[in-house]
């Protein structure tokens, strides 16, 4: 790609003042050269990439002479423009010795290995029965689900640090005006942080969530009830100023929030004593 781009720019730059038509097999040239003329540049770890793209963006702005660029699919026919990479194509594969499939139920088995057909699909392509596609999809590690591609799972208090937090409001009277205490947790690590505030309102969720975010880090899931300072479009905004997901429990059902709820009343227990 990099020696077609340098020919492209050898073109535009020596032939600056008369119309230039350009063809090419390359999607990638075709692509930089409709787009760099008014793009940013920055610098990347390929100064010859770099080179090439000043060189090109700079002749393209000082050009007066119209120009066109028409990519063309060259390697899918042997006349005209494709006989070139015709010859090239032919030289190169005498060198290559491939295994070709010997029968239509190994063709298949390639190709599913590489494109995860389903069963119906494989037998209508290959001719094969029903019972032999099937075979073939089963013994897939990844499409059976037994395999390498079966992940880590998923699990609701995360399988990570800083994956999931929930966060709850409760109410210790014994604390005076800032009985109102905010509470999250880390349901993986069970890190808690608690914050006694003057209310329950969105300036005071955002005022507990950016002391958690100081000591605890950045989630990337907060999990509450519906509470209206929850919902509330100042709380949407900074969540999404920080990139987190905010997630909201199923009204009027606790169990959702189970962890957060016995972080609260054990809280509440060590208070009490």
């Amino acid at each position: 790609q990099t020696l077609e781009l340098a020919a492209v720019c050898w073109a535009f730059c020596n032939w600056m003042a008369c119309r230039l038509k350009v063809v090419t097999d390359s999607l990638y040239v075709t692509g930089v050269v409709q787009r760099i003329e008014d793009a940013a540049l920055r610098q990347t770890g390929r100064p010859r990439l770099v080179q090439l793209f000043q060189q090109l963006q700079q002749a393209l702005r000082q050009r007066t002479e119209l120009y066109c660029v028409i990519h063309i699919r060259s390697h899918q026919w042997s006349l005209s423009l494709g006989q070139g990479n015709v010859r090239a194509d032919s030289l190169v594969s005498v060198g290559l010795t491939v295994r070709c499939p010997v029968n239509k139920f190994e063709a298949a088995r390639v190709a599913h290995d590489q494109f995860h057909q389903n069963a119906k699909g494989l037998a209508r392509q290959f001719k094969l029965s029903h019972a032999e596609a099937t075979g073939i999809v089963c013994t897939c590690p990844e499409c059976s689900r037994h395999g390498p591609g079966i992940g880590i799972g998923v699990n609701p208090r995360g399988l990570k640090a800083l994956e999931v937090w929930q966060m709850d409001v409760t109410h210790v009277n014994s604390f005076g005006r800032l009985r109102y205490v905010h509470v999250t947790i880390d349901t993986y690590l069970h890190f808690v942080w608690a914050t006694a505030q003057a209310g329950e309102k969105a300036l005071h969720m955002r005022r507990h969530l950016t002391q958690c975010v100081a000591v605890m880090g950045v989630p990337e899931m907060i999990k509450t009830d519906n509470g209206p300072a929850y919902t509330s479009q100042s709380v949407r905004k900074w969540m999404m100023q920080w990139g987190i997901q905010h997630v909201t429990g199923i009204p009027h059902s606790p169990t959702g929030h189970a962890v957060i709820e016995r972080v609260n009343r054990t809280m509440k227990e060590y208070i009490s004593k």
